[in-house]
């Protein structure tokens, strides 16, 4: 049995050590902290003293504590990050061995073998045989120095020209050559506008060390000549070798004067890996010896990770510009903007959002989100929580009396369509838009106001003339039976007609009568007939034809018998001479498969324009000098009040009607 302490609060020792507690060869003794445990290490009951890390400086602190406690019981580390120089750090405070956690129980078993197998308790006067280090230390330790340096070149990694320069001087110290350029093309623009093609052919220097800035000024290298162009066909390392006779092709002079102008002897490529960024030109060693073939493939592929971090900050460059671009437009808009995240923190608020919430006196800043108006804190809560979107609404403003503002909230799904989402709040000022439409809407009221006053008083003039003229003649006249009965035949004529005039406002502005009553279509059609022919003074012939005239209808009979007069009169005045209408009854199936009775008017008239028939109903229509033009509004507004429609038509054949009728036979 292997006695082992592990110092460590529950929730680190589950995360990193699980699987030992599942082993049978392991008695495991689990501690808070050093404190509770020093007693029971002076008595050298453990074989292994494991040590689970997450802070790893205090972890140091603490193991150096032990070791210095308890100098004889192998200690194991776990870390989560493991590197060469955090085991440097760790053996150098007293650890034995150093694990990556989580780990098996057979990795952990293996790894500590050799552990126990070294003598833990010997007498003071033989202490045991410090543990050798790391076979390869000075290697490493050679290793983790070059990391050290070349990691302070991350602190400029969004800057591809300071990143390249501090690389540059890294590079030259570890090759120790006496000159290096770094020669790129030129940065993409960083809004989406059309690319120079040429922009691309030219090699700028823009890192150097070892070569005067005044020459640098003077030389560029191109992808259509000399090294750029070689470099770019063949994406090899290109060497100035003093002892070939053909290092490069003979024909191209101006790869050997570039290389005798900048004092080089190597060129190397600079690709992410995609295509070459540009080119890198190194000298000679300051001792005078070349570089040999296995320093230059390392340095090749460090060039290719230099192309990736440029590449990398050349993306972060047009990212930042098109997120200002967009921070510009949302800022310039006269709508209010808020976008807040999926936690609910305001990423962006425009001004015009700013003056919404505080007014004109004072625009913070920053906004927090609890700021925000209840009923909009809400809104944007279940549309970024819960998915929830809800439609536009209006909001007024304590810092803004007297304005109204329109909200529309709109939501920015992510990748997986999950929960929480970011979302954007746009508030619009719908003063000016409502007070306009409230000016359209009492201009529209009063033209319709004007346009009825206009009929009416018209229509009722008309029908005073003939009463004015026998009132004026009723002292001389009366005593003539003429006379009489002309006076009688215009008092019917003409209350008759203002009573038309007050059944037709009446059936507008009523609502919706009851359908109580079924009763036979045909009766119904002879009734109204007969009371327009008696309206107008004339007589007329109905015919009807198609199904039996007895199919029944449920109607609220003064309303329907009411739309049926007003069709007839219609018809009837568009037939000065022949008085004849025909009505044609026909049962068919409406869209979804519902019996309907269907009723066909055609006049002896010319019937409607098309212009006339898409204008027959609208209200004060008419193309006569008389009448108010609401007839056959009113007809189709009962008509619809009985599920039914009315549709005016122009004529196609000899057969057309011209007014066409739908009643539910349900």
């Amino acid at each position: 049995m292997i006695h082992l302490l592990l110092i460590a609060e529950e929730s680190l020792a589950s995360s990193q050590a699980a699987a030992l507690f599942a082993s049978t060869d392991h008695k495991i003794i689990r501690k808070d902290n050093f404190e509770a445990c020093s007693s029971l290490l002076d008595s050298g009951v453990f074989d292994l003293l494991v040590l689970p890390s997450v802070d790893l400086p205090k972890t140091l602190t603490l193991l150096s504590s032990i070791r210095a406690s308890a100098r004889t019981v192998p200690v194991v580390l776990l870390t989560t990050e493991a590197s060469a120089e955090i085991e440097q750090r760790a053996y150098a405070a007293g650890a034995d061995l150093v694990l990556q956690a989580p780990l098996s129980l057979a990795t952990f078993t293996r790894a500590t073998r050799s552990l126990l197998t070294v003598p833990v308790r010997s007498s003071p006067s033989t202490p045991p045989l410090p543990l050798p280090g790391p076979a390869a230390a000075p290697l490493a330790t050679s290793a983790l120095e070059v990391l050290r340096d070349f990691s302070r070149v991350l602190s400029y990694s969004l800057d591809h020209k300071l990143f390249t320069q501090h690389f540059v001087l890294k590079l030259r110290e570890i090759l120790s050559v006496n000159r290096i350029a770094i020669f790129l093309e030129a940065m993409p623009a960083a809004t989406p506008a059309a690319p120079d093609g040429r922009g691309k052919d030219r090699l700028t220097c823009i890192a150097a060390v070892g070569i005067p800035n005044d020459l640098l000024e003077c030389i560029e290298l191109s992808r259509q000549s000399g090294i750029g162009q070689q470099i770019t066909r063949s994406g090899q390392i290109l060497r100035l070798d003093t002892e070939t006779a053909h290092p490069f092709p003979a024909e191209n002079f101006k790869i050997r004067r570039e290389f005798e102008i900048l004092g080089c002897q190597a060129a190397l490529p600079i690709n992410d890996r995609e295509r070459i960024l540009g080119v890198a030109l190194i000298g000679g060693r300051v001792t005078g010896s070349p570089l040999d073939n296995t320093e230059l493939q390392l340095v090749y592929h460090l060039l290719e990770e230099l192309g990736l971090a440029v590449k990398n900050s050349w993306l972060h460059h047009q990212l930042a510009a098109s997120h200002q671009l967009f921070s510009d437009v949302l800022g310039a808009n006269t709508s209010g903007s808020l976008v807040v995240g999926a936690d609910l923190s305001v990423l962006h608020a425009n001004r015009a959002f700013l003056r919404f919430l505080h007014g004109e006196e004072r625009v913070k800043a920053r906004l927090d989100f609890s700021e925000l108006p209840a009923p909009l804190a809400a809104a944007l809560h279940d549309l970024a929580e819960k998915g929830r979107q809800a439609d536009p609404f209006f909001l007024t403003s304590e810092k803004n009396p007297g304005r109204t503002y329109r909200i529309s909230l709109v939501p920015f799904p992510t990748a997986d369509r999950r929960l929480p989402q970011p979302a954007m709040a746009l508030v619009e000022d719908y003063t000016q838009i409502q007070a306009v439409q409230r000016a359209e809407i009492e201009a529209s009221n009063l033209k319709l106001i004007t346009l009825i006053a206009k009929r009416f008083a018209h229509e009722i003039r008309n029908s005073l003339v003939p009463l004015s003229t026998h009132h004026q003649l009723l002292d001389t006249d009366y005593d003539s039976a003429d006379f009489r009965e002309s006076l009688k035949s215009a008092l019917g004529r003409e209350t008759g007609r203002i009573q038309r005039f007050t059944e037709q406002m009446l059936f507008i502005s009523q609502p919706a009568y009851v359908t109580d009553e079924w009763v036979p279509v045909g009766p119904l059609l002879r009734e109204a007939f007969k009371q327009a022919s008696r309206s107008l003074g004339k007589e007329g012939r109905l015919e009807i034809a198609g199904e039996q005239d007895d199919t029944a209808v449920r109607i609220h009979r003064a309303s329907f018998l009411h739309a049926l007069e007003e069709i007839f009169l219609n018809g009837l005045q568009e037939n000065p001479s022949d008085g004849r209408l025909q009505v044609s009854l026909a049962t068919e199936a409406d869209a979804t498969g519902a019996p309907r009775l269907s009723l066909r008017f055609r006049d002896q008239g010319p019937g409607f324009t098309s212009e006339n028939a898409r204008r027959a109903t609208e209200p004060f229509f008419t193309t006569r000098t008389t009448g108010v033009g609401l007839g056959l509004t009113v007809a189709r507004r009962i008509l619809e009040n009985h599920a039914g429609d009315l549709a005016v038509l122009s004529r196609t054949g000899p057969d057309s009607p011209d007014i066409v009728i739908n009643l539910p036979l349900l």
